[in-house]
């Protein structure tokens, strides 16, 4: 943990600004316990599932668990002892890609400039870094604003929304560089750093903001690639990615045991459908090694690329399950 800064606001009261850059071993467990419970303290109604998977990713990574993978960067304003806010980006070392946010003042130190401060030595840090791009998305204006100011873009313009902080190029020249289409991919097993490429990257892409990919049933409650991985981290299912040669992650899909449920979703850019059976077939028998029941799929009816693959991947409907598919198997090996 690093001391940043020392200064006094101009009601008397000292404050210093720290830094935690992970893994780091020698970080306090009172401010272990402050960044896991500060996050959606007053607002504890709002985003219940997401926040819970966030307090997970916050343990992990304070106690060195995602590093080298994942590489975090925590900032935090005491004042007089007491700690007043915090901001956050992580990045994975591999491509360069990141995702920032986690801001939060609490209630008593609003309006005193804490997030003006934080956000200078933030900005500092990435540009010190390897990072070469952090996302985030917001529907705040006033705080679009700040990060604008900051260097942010509007990836789709407007007023609010997804946005970018690169320090070459834009977002879109990026894109077109990363996704050339109908290239050879493999399927790999998913990493946590591969949740900055699906979540920050991938899905911000024009092709994937463009496509529908509605889930349905308890897969929706997987919102996100973050989420799964977590989930993998509980013992409860597989995540794997179908990459590109250049190593750009192009679709991921999950298998997991949730609620008592087998569900199996896939994500993709649509360029890429031809390799989904491979990356559907091979996620479903990773999981049926592990649990001995194969997963369940559910698709829309006009879902065309989705229910192709799932058929190209060897799975059929499920009886009086609407919209549902399973993948055939052999006689004696399941259900």
């Amino acid at each position: 943990m690093d001391i940043l800064e020392k200064g006094t606001f101009s009601d008397g009261r000292n404050y210093e600004v720290l830094r935690v850059v992970t893994p780091d071993p020698e970080v306090p467990e009172e401010l272990i316990r402050y960044f896991i419970a500060s996050f959606g303290f007053d607002t504890y109604r709002k985003a219940v599932h997401d926040l819970t998977y966030w307090r997970l990713y916050f343990r992990e990574s304070l106690a060195g668990h995602f590093a080298p993978e994942v590489i975090d960067h925590h900032y935090v304003l005491r004042v007089e002892g007491a700690y007043a806010g915090r901001i956050w980006f992580g990045y994975n070392p591999r491509t360069g890609h990141g995702n920032f946010g986690n801001v939060y003042t609490e209630p008593a130190f609003r309006r005193c400039g804490v997030m003006n401060i934080l956000m200078k030595h933030c900005m500092a840090g990435f540009q010190a870094s390897p990072a070469v791009q952090l996302c985030c998305a917001s529907g705040n204006k006033i705080a679009v604003q700040s990060y604008l100011k900051h260097g942010f873009r509007l990836i789709f313009g407007g007023e609010a929304g997804p946005l970018c902080l690169r320090k070459n190029g834009t977002f879109q020249e990026a894109e077109k560089q990363a996704f050339p289409g109908h290239e050879p991919c493999t399927v790999r097993p998913g990493s946590i750093g591969d949740q900055f490429e699906c979540d920050k990257f991938l899905y911000y892409t024009s092709s994937w903001q463009h496509f529908p990919q509605r889930s349905f049933g308890l897969a929706a409650a997987i919102t996100d690639y973050r989420i799964a991985f977590q989930e993998k981290l509980s013992g409860n299912g597989v995540v794997n990615v179908l990459a590109a040669p250049s190593g750009t992650v192009c679709a991921y899909a999950f298998a997991l045991k949730y609620f008592g449920e087998d569900i199996l979703e896939f994500r993709f850019h649509p360029d890429y459908a031809e390799h989904l059976p491979e990356l559907v077939r091979g996620t479903a028998e990773e999981y049926l090694r592990l649990f001995h029941v194969p997963p369940v799929c559910a698709a829309a009816e006009n879902a065309e690329l989705k229910i192709d693959a799932l058929c190209r991947a060897g799975f059929g409907p499920v009886g009086g399950l609407e919209g549902g598919f399973r993948m055939f198997q052999p006689e004696g090996t399941g259900r």
